[in-house]
């Protein structure tokens, strides 16, 4: 198995037909980003981008793009409560199969947000054996999605050996 469907099976999981998207998608960006962005420009348009990006940029962004579009990521204003984050988490978490559930958060930090949240989340995914993972995105937004807890160190290598940045906690 190559670097890139192993990187994507980690968020795909057993899903095969959406690995087999997403690999001929994100092979794309990485062969010959120029072809990518004319390919894709009318979703580039609707993050406002409309000139030719930096190489490592458009690999984020495609990577980003590329999970929403299997709903394998959960895009949400850095503004944005625990309270949502969980709620969208739990909406990934269901689309890559996992039986796995966020509990809501306390009543004392339903309203915590920014990277307080992102703390939160993660505190929370750790007893489930999952790791929470943040694309890059040169924005006021984060883009997230979930590993197996025991992935994380293969997910940051493999994301660094492909080109794409994620912070995983």
């Amino acid at each position: 198995m190559d670097s890139l469907t192993a990187f994507i099976q980690l968020f795909s999981l057993a899903d095969a037909d959406a690995t087999q998207r997403l690999t001929q998608r994100l092979t794309l960006v990485l062969q010959d980003p120029a072809a990518y962005q004319a390919e894709y420009a009318e979703e580039l348009a609707e993050r406002g981008i409309e000139t030719k990006l930096p190489a490592q940029e458009l690999r984020d962004v495609a990577l980003i793009d590329a999970l929403l579009s299997e709903e394998l990521l959960w895009e949400a204003d850095w503004k944005d409560s625990v309270d949502d984050l969980t709620y969208g988490l739990n909406e990934t978490l269901t689309q890559q199969g996992r039986t796995e559930r966020l509990a809501e958060p306390s009543f004392a930090r339903r309203a915590i947000t920014g990277p307080e949240a992102l703390d939160a989340l993660q505190d929370a995914l750790e007893p489930l054996g999952l790791a929470l993972v943040l694309l890059t995105l040169d924005s006021d937004s984060h883009a997230l999605s979930v590993v197996a807890d025991e992935q994380t160190e293969q997910t940051r290598q493999l994301a660094k050996e492909l080109g794409f940045g994620i912070t995983v906690y």
